[in-house]
């Protein structure tokens, strides 16, 4: 066992961080597998609610091991708390969607991703965001148009919610990115776990559905599966940035239409992976821009020396 350990720090942090994101990509196409099945009776309230409750379990051999107080022990605790909340509001969203569209769409819709990052960090930033980057913006919501196909049936609304949810989960990446600077991995989600628990279950109790014993083993595993997700997405924020590690995320499109098409037998038609391939151009292309942006900033500060 040394020797493995010892072979994995070998590695270059930049890799290892590509490994661990790439090994919750896989966790979290599992974590669809698993909440799909409960989804198609639940409703979302309650669903997010079981979801994180499970989640939670799974995490206190961790609070038992450090203690409570190392456990959630923070100098940012509004953050943890305000993110917390946001992330309800996308998990909400995203269990309204997640019955109503195949997962090869979730997955292609959850590219957009980078491009609300885009248009937050020009509103609520003040970034200078370039014309080159607003075109790569309009093609990516040319991209999730192209999947949604203006008509919003039944998919439509579930496609909707989904996309909804992008913005909402990639400002919650952001702010675990910054958190990532100052507190553990655990403790990012131990906070996250809490606080999503917490804000959910007042809407969980008031649109209450009884699950059926068999759910609350899917929730089981959906619990595990999402705990050591968001346990390994953390470690690999904290060892590369998260513009090196965006592309990884576009794996997930493979293990999400697999386990889709084998399991549930779903068939997402060939538009949704034209949409995926232009958003897929167009993240790609934003996030390139970010680490040349990045590395400018950075060479900037090293000719400027320590007078600057």
């Amino acid at each position: 066992m040394t020797f493995f350990v010892d072979r994995w720090l070998a590695l270059p942090p930049n890799l290892r961080g590509i490994l661990w994101v790439a090994v919750s990509g896989v966790l979290f196409a599992l974590l669809n597998v698993f909440t799909l099945i409960p989804a198609e009776h639940l409703n979302s309230y309650v669903m997010a609610f079981l979801r994180y409750l499970f989640g939670a379990l799974f995490l206190l051999p961790i609070i038992l091991r450090l203690g409570v107080y190392r456990s959630f022990h923070s100098r940012r605790v509004p953050l943890h708390i305000f993110r917390g909340a946001l992330h309800t509001s996308g998990m909400m969203l995203w269990f309204i969607g997640l019955p109503l569209i195949t997962l090869a769409e979730i997955t292609a819709l959850g590219f957009t991703g980078p491009i609300f990052v885009t248009i937050g960090a020009a509103l609520f930033l003040g970034e200078d965001v370039r014309l080159r980057r607003w075109i790569a913006v309009a093609v990516g919501f040319a991209g999730a148009m192209i999947i949604i196909r203006p008509g919003f049936g039944e998919i439509g609304i579930g496609a909707l919610c989904v996309l909804a949810s992008t913005p909402i989960f990639s400002a919650s990446n952001l702010m675990s990115k910054a958190l990532a600077r100052t507190d553990s991995a655990n403790t990012i989600v131990i906070w996250q776990n809490a606080v999503i628990v917490v804000c959910a279950a007042p809407f969980a109790l008031a649109f209450w559905q009884t699950p059926y014993w068999t759910d609350l083993l899917w929730f089981m595993a959906a619990g595990l599966c999402g705990t050591l997700g968001h346990i390994c997405q953390q470690r690999g924020y904290q060892l590369a940035d998260i513009t090196l590690l965006q592309p990884i995320g576009f794996l997930s499109l493979i293990w999400n239409t697999l386990m889709g098409f084998f399991l549930f037998t779903q068939k997402p038609d060939v538009w949704t992976f034209v949409g995926a391939a232009v958003i897929f151009s167009s993240a790609m292309y934003i996030s390139h821009r970010e680490a040349v942006r990045r590395a400018q900033a950075r060479s900037a500060g090293s000719q400027g020396g320590p007078s600057s």
